[in-house]
């Protein structure tokens, strides 16, 4: 959808791959690799924003902040009532992601929480108290491998495709 509302071109990359590794990289810099001027770069940024392909965010590392129980939950919903649960989960505080799937439940939350009661509350408190919650699976994160922030389509082999 780049920015005249066809494809991402090779310059909207680079500014996004730019932003992936340092949030805060000066246009300046970009334009300098890039080979344009501050002024393309920034153009690019504000389309890129403006269309909604970026955002650029301060990724909080919760531990950090004494949120020592983090937890993937599973939820299945009554037929035809998992947009109205999404709707309701989205504004629990804890909850940092919120997706709908295919699988074998219909939404799937993360949620960061100071200790296991305080899970354990969130849970079965609030989540499951929701009307059209039929059953949720808690799945506590032990250790975590890999936050992909600077995830990005293997722009080599999709230029290909």
């Amino acid at each position: 959808m780049g920015h005249w509302g066809g494809a991402v071109d090779d310059l909207d990359r680079r500014i996004i791959q730019a932003l992936q590794a340092e949030g805060r990289i000066p246009f300046t810099q970009i334009a300098r690799q890039a080979g344009v001027s501050e002024t393309t770069i920034r153009t690019r940024y504000q389309n890129l924003v403006a269309e909604g392909m970026i955002r650029v965010v301060g990724i909080i590392e919760p531990s950090a902040l004494g949120y020592e129980a983090t937890a993937m939950v599973a939820v299945s919903a009554e037929p035809g009532m998992a947009n109205q649960i999404a709707r309701t989960i989205a504004k629990v505080p804890e909850v940092s992601h919120l997706v709908t799937t295919l699988g074998s439940y219909d939404l799937i939350l993360e949620v960061f929480c100071r200790d296991l009661s305080h899970l354990t509350d969130v849970v079965t408190g609030q989540i499951q108290q929701i009307p059209g919650v039929r059953a949720t699976e808690t799945l506590v994160i032990a250790e975590s491998y890999k936050l992909a922030c600077d995830w990005s389509p293997d722009l080599k082999s999709e230029a290909r495709a």
